[in-house]
């Protein structure tokens, strides 16, 4: 099983016509790696959300908090046996994600509200969310999916994605199902979201190829784009 991921950085988060995305991926190509997911191929993300009895996480982004966070389940294949269970953590311009691998069948029970195997980890990120998952009764709240081309850059930890056709579901939390129905677009299918993720500072050469394109920084989240029809 693999350790607990602990990474510190900022995220610049844009939302772009798909149009423009393909003349800016083109252009990153030839100058960047892909990442070490799938290098330059696209892949598939999946991603079940959790939130407090009252939607603390939810409400807390649309009143701009700075101190915020959200819990999620991540997969990148519905046969996959293992899970990413992540706590991600903003605050002002710098994004905190600890990452914790855990199995499938630990998914499944903290997906039916049974968090108890948290306090067997020796972890201290398993003992955090079991503690807010205790306090704050969090529930599974949405499924998001996307499909991600994406490139990697060693230096300064730089990643730079692009996800596109955004779907998500309210209504069914059954994460490795392979026919999942993803009911509600989250964005048009003419919109693609950029991701400019990095540590310190983003190499000249990277700021220089992003600001041929029109793109324009913005709040933004899929989990609370994903709930606007339910909430």
């Amino acid at each position: 099983m693999a350790e607990q991921l602990d990474v510190s950085r900022v995220e610049e988060k844009y939302v772009i016509s798909k149009k423009e995305a393909e003349r800016l991926y083109w252009k990153l190509k030839q100058i960047l790696p892909g990442d070490d997911m799938n290098g330059y191929e696209t892949y598939t993300v999946r991603s079940l959300y959790f939130d407090s009895y009252h939607n603390d996480d939810y409400f807390d982004k649309l009143a701009g908090i700075k101190d915020r966070k959200k819990i999620r389940l991540r997969i990148y294949d519905t046969k996959t046996d293992t899970v990413k269970l992540e706590l991600k953590q903003k605050s002002g311009d710098n994004q905190r994600k600890q990452s914790l691998t855990i199995t499938r069948k630990e998914a499944e029970m903290l997906i039916k509200g049974n968090c108890e195997f948290l306090l067997e980890k020796d972890k201290a990120l398993a003992q955090d969310i079991y503690y807010i998952f205790r306090k704050e009764v969090y529930l599974p709240r949405c499924i998001v999916e996307y499909k991600r081309q994406a490139f990697a850059v060693p230096t300064n930890n730089i990643r730079i994605t692009f996800d596109s056709e955004i779907a998500s579901t309210e209504g069914n939390f059954d994460l490795f199902n392979p026919s999942l129905a993803m009911l509600i677009p989250v964005e048009s299918r003419n919109k693609v979201v950029l991701e400019v993720k990095y540590n310190h500072f983003l190499l000249s050469y990277i700021k220089d190829a992003l600001s041929l394109c029109d793109v324009t920084q913005e709040s933004y989240s899929k989990y609370v784009s994903a709930r606007k029809y339910g909430l």
